[in-house]
């Protein structure tokens, strides 16, 4: 069978030096200035959004210690700590140069951080040992995906396969995942092994969110905002590496066999527009009028693109 093996790792190391190509949700509502804030029923970041709707869910007042891999610049973290001081924060990057970023925008706050230039599925066990709180935010697409398997191999015995499908049928076997609609398919190998890390290790809430090839918009606006999902990870080609859609429901399937509560939705969950006279004339132009209408619509679209699993279980809980 040939197969393909997408790894980012070597250009999160060595050759990137901005996000500033990439439209993740938390770098378009950075800016105040940003025409999407005009869409918010509240005007306001992505981390202090993420913040309001997680303190409705959480018991803020019992996390004290975070754990956030793959940060970008910070600014997620910042909105947090102005929020609450957490006595503990923990970043955890493969980029070096992101690594130096978060650093410097969170110098001068008050707890204990620690950051580590590592692949989080490098990560030692130890390290979650105390961690109430991760997030993982907009990033588990650039974790390891293989592409181009054929499905005829999760009938037969791991014995006879090449490492790689070896753990792609643990993972089906150990989790019941369900048989690819698609004879070809793609699997998020690193994301599911991410979140398997933080379950074994009983990380009491786990927050994830990433583009997903699951995505539908329901409700309402159903026949007004449009996206396209194939049910299979899809390819993002970027600016020196490629990301890939998550499949979600395999996200929540894990999640679910460690006895985790879960919670999936889109992002427009925490991130609430208004449908105004001018947005609805927006999403139901043929083609944007302008330069602003072009960012608007990508981003009132990219609400439902990206969904979110907020996977909830208490140390102290049986099982």
């Amino acid at each position: 069978m040939d197969f393909t093996v997408h790894s980012s790792a070597d250009y999160h190391r060595q050759d990137l030096r901005t996000l500033g190509w990439e439209t993740t949700l938390c770098n378009t509502l950075a800016d105040h200035r940003s025409p999407c804030r005009m869409t918010l029923n509240i005007n306001d970041s992505y981390g202090n959004l993420l913040f309001d709707y997680l303190g409705g869910l959480l018991p803020f007042n019992r996390i004290n210690h975070l754990l956030e891999v793959g940060g970008g610049y910070g600014w997620l973290m910042m909105d947090f700590m102005r929020r609450k001081p957490f006595q503990k924060v923990t970043m955890i990057d493969i980029c070096p140069h992101l690594l130096d970023q978060q650093k410097y925008a969170l110098r001068g706050f008050p707890g204990a951080f620690s950051f580590r230039e590592e692949d989080f599925l490098d990560t030692p066990p130890m390290v979650f040992e105390h961690v109430d709180l991760a997030v993982l935010n907009e990033n588990i697409g650039d974790y390891p995906t293989i592409t181009d398997l054929t499905r005829d191999f999760l009938g037969g015995s791991p014995d006879t396969l090449t490492p790689d499908l070896q753990i792609v049928w643990e993972f089906f076997s150990r989790y019941g995942l369900p048989e690819p609609p698609h004879h070809v398919f793609h699997i998020n190998i690193g994301a599911l092994m991410a979140l398997e890390k933080l379950c074994c290790a009983q990380v009491p809430f786990i927050f994830l969110s990433e583009h997903s090839c699951e995505a539908m918009v329901a409700g309402p606006y159903r026949d007004l905002i449009h996206v396209s999902a194939s049910d299979n990870p899809e390819c993002i080609m970027l600016k020196g590496h490629d990301e890939f859609t998550i499949r979600f429901s395999h996200l929540e399937k894990i999640g679910r066999y460690h006895d985790y509560k879960v919670i999936r939705g889109p992002v427009a969950d925490f991130i609430p527009f208004e449908m105004t006279a001018r947005l609805r004339a927006i999403m139901k132009a043929p083609s944007p009028w302008r330069d602003e209408d072009e960012i608007i619509r990508y981003f009132i679209e990219d609400l439902y693109k990206y969904e979110y699993l907020l996977l909830s279980k208490e140390k102290n809980e049986p099982g």
